[in-house]
């Protein structure tokens, strides 16, 4: 594949440097499980319930987070099996290597859009490469206008060539650079007969997991596009006039850098707040007694009743749970009789947590601005 123009600017080179710094320390934010796995699941489901506003088929976050448990009914012709395959294609992503038998190539590419169109599109049209004599289908996808025809393009071939050229990278472009040309194209020509947009975005997950700028898959793409989704249309728009991916390539990293660093301030707060200012706090404690602290952290005192009802569990064992508690200087009691609650021991240190400013993006004149 020749390399498509495009210029290194500033603000490109601003984003990579973001995207990289938030990525290395995210690698060095280590979690326990008890406190990982909620919040995983958290931008899981965050992940699901974007992309479902992107897609303008919105279902809120609740409703993200059963078809994540697989709680939510999407059987027969439940108009949500999309975000079940989505789901299904992400587990497929987290167990994706280097040793996978398929690599980077249509023939991946096609894998992915047969599970996300799994349910809801014909069986012999999922993972179809569309013919542009017909009228694809559009359901699940708001960048379909953007498309443009091809009709003497061999489309596994084209996109085999783009997946050969970030595989071997023979003119030292920048991998997140590489990551931005590849959804430009995806959405100029929309290789399948249905399903483009999710699968670009799954396409987008796994590569940055393959190379180092996904770890664990918990950066939600579908966030960082849905938030500036009609500006990275119009950066498309005026990149496809131009004949040069600048803007595109800005607006692209703008987005995704800042979904990065927002996704590893989460973590790194869990860390600061919970780690450093209970250090021993995971060890010490049962999952009961951290849910407590965690309640008490953000509601400032509590009742015994209110606790036992937060929990589930019974009145003794939350007795019992907040005497260890005190017995540990987690907690402090306050007050008699009915006015007994419970508040956590005062941290004289404090947790000072950084503010990151990222760059806003635009063309030379500022005719694209996102804040």
């Amino acid at each position: 594949m020749k390399t498509p123009k495009y210029t290194l600017t500033n603000l490109l080179l601003k984003y990579i440097v973001k995207y990289e710094t938030s990525i290395k320390d995210l690698e060095h934010t280590e979690l326990p499980k008890d406190l990982k796995k909620p919040l995983i699941e958290k931008l899981y489901a965050e992940d699901i319930d974007h992309l479902s506003q992107l897609v303008a088929f919105p279902i809120g976050y609740n409703t993200a987070l059963k078809i994540l448990r697989g709680q939510e009914h999407t059987t027969g012709k439940s108009k949500k099996k999309v975000f079940a395959g989505f789901r299904n294609a992400k587990e497929y992503i987290k167990k994706y290597n280097s040793k996978t038998a398929l690599k980077p190539s249509m023939e991946l590419a096609i894998h992915l859009n047969k599970l996300v169109t799994k349910g809801w599109n014909d069986d012999w049209d999922q993972g179809r490469i569309k013919d542009f004599s017909e009228k694809p289908n559009t359901l699940y996808d708001t960048w379909y206008e953007l498309r443009d025809y091809y009709p003497s393009t061999d489309m596994k071939e084209y996109f085999n060539d783009v997946f050969r050229w970030i595989t071997n990278n023979e003119d030292n472009t920048h991998k997140l650079i590489q990551f931005g040309v590849l959804v430009y194209e995806m959405i100029d020509k929309a290789p399948f007969f249905a399903g483009n947009q999710i699968t670009t975005i799954l396409l987008l997950e796994l590569l940055a997991k393959l190379y180092g700028y996904n770890p664990n898959i918990v950066l939600p793409f579908s966030k960082s596009f849905n938030f500036i989704n009609e500006d990275l249309k119009s950066a498309f728009k005026i990149s496809k006039g131009k004949n040069d991916l600048t803007t595109f390539l800005e607006a692209y990293l703008y987005t995704t850098s800042l979904t990065a660093i927002e996704t590893t301030r989460e973590f790194t707060t869990i860390y600061k707040e919970k780690i450093l200012k209970y250090p021993q706090m995971t060890e010490e404690l049962n999952s009961r007694q951290i849910k407590i602290v965690d309640y008490l952290e953000t509601n400032k005192k509590a009742s015994r009743q209110e606790l036992t009802n937060m929990i589930g569990v019974s009145f003794m064992t939350i007795y019992r749970d907040l005497q260890e508690l005190m017995e540990k200087d987690y907690v402090l009691q306050k007050g008699k009789g009915r006015g007994t609650h419970y508040k956590l021991k005062e941290d004289e240190k404090g947790v000072e947590i950084k503010d990151e400013k990222i760059p806003i993006f635009g063309d030379s004149q500022g005719a694209i601005k996102v804040f």
